[in-house]
């Protein structure tokens, strides 16, 4: 199975320091799950496509593309005022969040 996001990337962006790494990981994951509350928390398709907007972006920047291509179509669905397929891809966001957690090393509680 590939990468949930580019680790590389980070290393790039942020230097190689651990201490540093760790931190944006879980930085990125606690805006993540934010997201994923957000997104299943309401129905105001508005403010959907706003988190699914700004998760698009962060999971650019750190080289989630899968994770990208998801919140990308969130964003779409919401924009359409398709909140059936808001739902319908909330399966797969929350699948991709519980991967990038876990290659993160981070706790996907």
């Amino acid at each position: 199975m590939s990468s949930a996001y580019d680790r590389d990337k980070l290393v790039e962006l942020f230097g190689d320091d651990p201490h540093t790494l760790a931190e944006v990981e879980r930085e990125f994951l606690d805006t993540a799950r934010v997201a994923e509350r957000e997104i299943t928390g309401t129905d105001d398709l508005a403010a959907i496509a706003r988190v699914a907007h700004r998760l698009k972006g962060a999971s650019g920047m750190i080289g989630a593309a899968a994770l990208r291509q998801i919140a990308e179509a969130v964003e779409r669905a919401a924009k359409a005022d398709d909140l059936p397929s808001v739902r319908r891809l909330h399966g797969m966001f929350s699948q991709e969040v519980r991967r990038v957690a876990e290659q993160a090393g981070v706790d996907v509680a």
